[in-house]
């Protein structure tokens, strides 16, 4: 079972307190007298510690006391109910969704299809009828009611910042309908005057680029002591990556497609002449 974000976190924390400490897992289990399985399901973000045994695992690891309140508070909060878990997400979505909303910048790039936190209700419909899911009506609402509550990170004063490239194709290809289209291009040029909402438009000309193996989904945190994660999606499912390495590598890939793309004020006038063509071809 996967944990909460906070949880996720603390377990990243309390492993490399452990790793720092030069204790295997299996040492740090005797200690507490606990299973082995237990603290790893700790480190893993799996279970929730008990604050006592937090305290002993901090005072094994000789961990600086304003670094252990820090880590208890954090425990505190792991507790409390994010508004994703009353919509009974899949286990793995669930840690992305808690990740998602405690990020301070997301770097999402898509190639075929506009990001989630972009699209309209709509188009976000059309997306989940031909998903990996078969979905009863009310399944596939809840779907997109998930998706549109979490656009609500998106308002300005949310302390979000979404950093976003989307491939032409993306724009261009048509989900539902034209005039779904025309509609989806609409809102994201809404979007766009709003500060927090940074947009680049890769370009068909920009040839084979770093993203045709697909999307890339990177979130930063307010907190220095957070690292960065990634979120991979599949056909089969998605998960979290944390692997210091691995996300690093994402960023600068989503860097490099940054570089590739067009300037801001460059791609709201393509998105503008794509949404033109698709509002026209709605009306024939």
């Amino acid at each position: 079972m996967a944990g909460t974000a906070r949880q996720i976190h603390l377990g990243r924390q309390l492993r490399q307190l452990r790793t720092e400490a030069g204790l295997s897992l299996d040492e740090a289990a005797a200690h507490l007298e606990r299973s082995r399985a237990t603290v790893g399901h700790w480190e893993r973000g799996h279970s929730r510690v008990s604050s006592k045994d937090l305290d002993a695992l901090l005072k094994l690891y000789r961990t600086p006391e304003n670094v252990a309140e820090q880590l208890q508070q954090l425990r505190r909060e792991s507790g409390q109910r994010g508004w994703w878990q009353s919509y009974k997400l899949p286990s793995y979505l669930a840690p992305f969704v808690g990740f998602e909303a405690e990020a301070s910048e997301i770097f999402h790039f898509e190639l075929g299809v506009v990001p989630g936190l972009l699209q309209t209700e709509e188009y976000a419909r059309a997306i989940h009828e031909v998903g990996r899911l078969a979905l009863t009506d009310a399944e596939l609402q809840h779907w997109v009611d998930v998706r549109l509550k979490r656009q609500e990170r998106l308002s300005e004063s949310s302390g979000l910042t979404l950093h976003v490239v989307i491939a032409e194709e993306a724009l261009r290809r048509v989900i539902g309908s034209r005039v779904v289209m025309a509609n989806q291009l609409e809102r994201i040029d809404k979007l766009t005057r709003r500060p927090n909402v940074r947009l680049q438009v890769l370009p068909f000309g920009a040839g084979a680029h770093e993203g045709l193996h697909g999307p890339i989904l990177v979130l930063r945190f307010p907190d220095p002591g957070h690292c960065d994660v990634a979120f991979s999606d599949t056909p089969l499912g998605g998960h979290v990556i944390d692997d210091i390495r691995d996300v690093a590598e994402l960023a600068r890939l989503f860097a490099s497609l940054q570089a590739r793309a067009l300037p801001e004020n460059k791609s709201v006038e393509l998105l503008r002449s794509i949404a033109q063509e698709q509002a026209s071809c709605a009306k024939e």
